[in-house]
């Protein structure tokens, strides 16, 4: 399945396949937004900017990120 992860020091978002931890650009940590990969594709230009803005400000990432269940038996990025 694909995710929507994002990157504070690339700052963008990424669609890994998978709950991932590192950052495929920069080898940081990621943040795995709650928001499903079908719902983002089918924002428009202005829906996915409020979006980034969000994923921007350290209290609405909060609001917006999950953290994956399972993680705990996954502690690396593989």
């Amino acid at each position: 399945m694909l995710y929507l992860h994002f990157c504070g020091n690339c700052d963008r978002i990424h669609i890994l396949s998978g709950h991932r931890t590192l950052c495929p650009a920069c080898d940081t940590q990621l943040t795995e937004l709650k928001t499903p990969y079908v719902t983002y594709i089918g924002w428009n230009v202005s829906q996915r900017e409020d979006f980034m803005e969000k994923c921007r400000n350290p209290l609405s990432l909060q609001k917006i990120s999950t953290v994956y269940a399972m993680r705990k038996y996954h502690p690396r990025n593989e």
